[in-house]
């Protein structure tokens, strides 16, 4: 069983580092900076040699040279393991790669495996799966010790190690390795090619060019469902009913088509004890066998006084919702449309004060940059894109999100526009490296001291997180717009 972020105990790494359990990539990297791919596919070979004859390992190095196979290849076995756990979780989840991109990669990587299939080299993921379907870490690493006692003693392995399990653990580290590659050339920033490190490996539209188009026009909160959709957010409701006893109403704001989402308010009952947010990832968790859900959790009471405040969210929400579920003896009424003057009014109110804060992050981003300081620079873009989307999300909206989760602040804007994320180029593997650095600067740059971001990793992200922000106010200035115009047509 896989408990969201946190490895099932009999399943927890052994062999590494609590930053390697937090960043599993950082092994992926030590792996091949000790040798190519064809290296410890020879050392593994080598390796087994010693396992299925009656010699002890002999080394230009030493016999030693065996133990350090060992830790090196258990400690890939953990990460790819912890990798594949953590891809479960992943949003934006990566895209397959194309057959294009993959021809391309055969040119230009000084090595390309040969041992996967087309499925798993569109998405090596596949293949770490594979490992592990009938082989756990727990497994492996018991397998590998037994290999390691038969290489450093005159005898073969015993009869308790079957020769067809050695020849099937043999093809599975090696498949490993090529995975591991995959992943280590597409998700880190060390990619290794005959020319140089790659770096250009956007898809066919540049972040410049989606910044210079012109905006599609934003969506409002209209949710229409097809008869297939409206039968999956029953078996959404009556989830979402069963595992959190507390919900007293339930409101679909609208969906995402790729990948579909529904999008939930879902109020629960003011005695309640369990902090929203961990019931908002408790039903994301428990639907994601039936669809992928965006819960937005608040009391029952929130609400209430919400409305008595006329808070623009509440009102448009649950004037525009559709109302799914409602326990008995729960009323909830008096919301009505927002009138466009007051709403441009505080859509103004909230970019002055959200919207110009991101600018001047950008602007200190740039200054410690030239200073050489990276740490405190990525921080700083943190902090640009962070304000930046509470401007446009309580502009457009009306809603205050507390999370500093980047994640929920671009999903919760494809409410009402693709233009924001389609910046980050979150399809691609550089796209989704530069993303996920960028989440991590809220607290690694602050309060870890081995946390050294590469100025190049960083001067991209800069450009990245400057589009961003172009894009953003060019959604802010296209709603503005539009509320101007209608706040100014007849009654």
């Amino acid at each position: 069983m896989y408990l969201g972020n946190i490895a099932p105990w009999e399943q927890y790494p052994k062999h590494l580092r609590f930053s390697e359990i937090i960043n599993p990539l950082k092994v992926i990297t030590d792996f091949f900076s000790s040798g190519w791919p064809s290296d410890h596919r020879q050392d593994l070979k080598e390796w087994r040699y010693y396992v299925l004859n009656a010699k002890f390992y002999k080394d230009r190095h030493g016999p030693g040279h065996v133990l350090f196979i060992y830790d090196q290849t258990l400690q890939l076995i953990e990460a790819m393991h912890l990798l594949l756990l953590k891809n479960k979780d992943r949003w934006p989840r990566l895209q397959d790669v194309t057959e294009e991109q993959i021809e391309q990669e055969m040119k230009d990587w000084i090595y390309f495996p040969k041992n996967l299939s087309a499925k798993e080299l569109a998405n090596p993921y596949e293949a770490v799966k594979k490992c592990f379907k009938k082989t756990s870490p727990q497994e492996y690493r018991d397998y590998l010790k037994e290999w390691l006692n038969a290489a450093l003693y005159k005898s073969a392995a015993d009869e308790t190690l079957m020769a067809g399990e050695i020849i099937d653990v043999y093809d599975n580290i090696r498949k490993l390795y090529s995975a591991a590659w995959l992943i280590h050339q597409r998700e880190t920033s060390n990619t290794f090619t005959h020319k140089s490190w790659g770096r250009d490996k956007l898809g066919s539209k540049s972040p410049e060019t989606i910044v210079s188009e012109e905006l599609s026009s934003l969506k409002d909160l209209n949710p229409e469902l097809t008869t297939t959709e409206k039968l999956g957010m029953e078996e959404v409701k009556k989830v979402i009913v069963d595992r959190v006893p507390s919900v007293s109403m339930i409101y679909l704001m609208g969906t995402h088509p790729n990948p579909f989402t529904y999008y939930v308010l879902v109020l629960v009952e003011d005695k309640e004890k369990t902090p929203e947010h961990e019931i908002a990832n408790k039903i994301e968790d428990n639907c994601r066998y039936l669809a992928l859900v965006f819960a937005i959790v608040h009391k029952l009471a929130s609400a209430k006084e919400a409305l008595a405040k006329n808070k623009r969210f509440w009102h448009n929400t649950l004037y525009k919702s559709i109302n799914i579920y409602k326990a008995p003896n729960v009323e909830l009424t008096g919301a009505h449309a927002i009138d466009d003057k007051v709403w441009l009014e505080r859509a103004q109110h909230d970019w002055n004060r959200w919207g110009l804060q991101g600018k001047e992050f950008l602007k200190g981003a740039i200054r410690y940059m030239e200073d050489g300081n990276y740490n405190l620079a990525l921080f700083s873009l943190h902090q640009a894109a962070e304000s930046s989307l509470i401007a446009i999300i309580r502009a457009v909206l009306g809603y205050r999100l507390s999370v500093h989760n980047l994640s929920r602040k671009i999903r919760i804007t494809l409410l009402f526009t693709e233009e924001i994320k389609a910046v980050l180029a979150l399809e691609t593997p550089q796209g989704v490296l530069l993303f996920n650095l960028l989440q991590t600067a809220y607290s690694e740059a602050r309060y870890k001291s081995d946390f050294k971001p590469d100025d190049e990793s960083v001067t991209l992200l800069k450009e990245r997180v400057s589009l961003l922000l172009r894009k953003i106010a060019q959604v802010y200035l296209q709603f503005i717009k539009g509320k101007e115009s209608a706040a100014h047509q007849p009654l």
